[in-house]
């Protein structure tokens, strides 16, 4: 009988998915608690945003098996039509009628139960595109700087932000430009036209920024929320509380007092607040910590991807995730001014949750062409009729 030696390794980060995992599962604990009471008032069923956000991350993970498994050249050829895709998304997303409105912005699009929010979709195809168009440039040994070279490419980011901030979505927005600028420099950009690209996005930021009132006394707020407590300071305020309330472990997995009717959005952009509520500067430390591993170990896979695509692949798809994170969190703790995105892979949402994982399957394909082979089954030798094994000719 011949035995067979099982692989002991694996080429894919264990740790980069057991992140991801720790991740998604606290997602679905944190939403259960922070949306149950809502969803028992308005819907009658206490479970129905936990049915959907398991659902959504059951998929999420199908979709980050095959990403796992897909070699990432491919996306070369799907880079282009997925970008052309996003944007008459997002533009049906603005027909009066056909996206969703909810809150004084049209960023959905829906089917029945079923929702889609582009403007997530747009982050990973940018990714996509830019890696294919910057790492193409750099295996030809091509000037990055050149007007043939970075033209397209902030045509296509500039046609992506405006269409999301017209929405409005102006925190989505800024994630968007912030993984363009980090795939820009990644690529090799000049220190000069980068420093002169970031100065022109901040001016432009600002003008958009204060260009609406409900924008400028977000920050106005910022600066001073407890001007107005009851008011624009309100959500600032409470979420503040929610992370005091925890103390050092927290009140328990179910018993935060803030998203009683406090936190104007408890399980999606304020969902970190909630999490810092019932488990404490402990659980905080622990989701922070989680993110910093990640960067940290998608960091590493693009230092050792083994061409220009594969690292701008990993660094954008690490940036994004890390920069999202961190923004959330810094609103939360009312670092920078109050704008409503998600914290990847805790907060609710379908359409963030999917992507976000997908992504991560990408980073792990990267990881896994540049990473040790895995072990190979091995066979015992034959023996001839002499009893002696046959060894291969030198």
């Amino acid at each position: 009988m011949r035995l067979l030696r099982m692989p002991r390794t694996t080429s894919f980060d264990l740790v980069l998915i057991g992140v991801v995992l720790a991740l998604t599962l606290l997602g679905i604990a944190m939403v259960y608690s922070a949306s149950g009471i809502r969803a028992l008032d308005t819907l009658d069923d206490p479970r129905y945003y936990l049915t959907w956000q398991a659902v959504w991350a059951l998929l999420g993970l199908v979709g980050m098996l095959a990403a796992m498994r897909l070699d990432y050249h491919r996306y070369r050829v799907i880079a282009v039509p997925l970008i052309v895709l996003v944007v008459i998304l997002l533009i049906l997303v603005l027909v009066p009628g056909v996206g969703v409105r909810a809150g004084g912005a049209a960023r959905w699009l829906r089917v029945g139960p079923v929702g889609l929010q582009p403007a997530e979709l747009a982050k990973l195809a940018l990714i996509l595109y830019s890696a294919a168009w910057l790492g193409g440039h750099r295996a030809r040994n091509a000037e990055i700087g050149t007007l043939q070279v970075i033209l397209p490419f902030f045509l296509v980011v500039t046609t992506l932000a405006g269409l999301i901030v017209a929405e409005p979505d102006l925190g989505t927005t800024i994630v968007l430009i912030a993984i363009a600028m980090t795939m820009y420099f990644v690529a090799g950009a000049r220190l000069r036209v980068f420093a002169a690209l970031a100065g022109l996005i901040s001016v432009v930021g600002v003008a958009v920024a204060i260009e609406q009132p409900y924008r400028l006394q977000r920050f106005l707020t910022f600066l001073d929320p407890w001007s107005d407590p009851q008011g624009s300071g309100f959500q600032t305020i409470q979420s503040l509380y929610g992370l005091a309330l925890g103390g050092l472990f927290g009140e328990g997995l179910g018993a935060g007092r803030e998203k009683f009717g406090f936190l104007p959005a408890p399980y999606t952009d304020s969902i970190f607040a909630v999490l810092g509520d019932e488990l404490g500067l402990a659980g905080t430390l622990a989701v922070i910590g989680l993110f910093f591993l990640m960067g940290y170990r998608g960091i590493r896979i693009a230092l050792r991807a083994p061409d220009a695509t594969g690292g701008l692949l990993a660094a954008g798809i690490t940036g994004w995730l890390v920069f999202q994170a961190w923004v959330n969190m810094a609103v939360v703790a009312s670092l920078v001014p109050m704008t409503g995105i998600t914290l990847p892979f805790i907060s609710y949402g379908g359409s963030s949750l999917c992507v976000g994982l997908i992504a991560v399957g990408i980073l792990l394909n990267v990881g896994r062409e540049s990473g040790p082979k895995p072990a190979r089954v091995s066979r015992a030798p034959r023996r001839g009729r002499d009893g002696r094994s046959h060894q291969p000719a030198p």
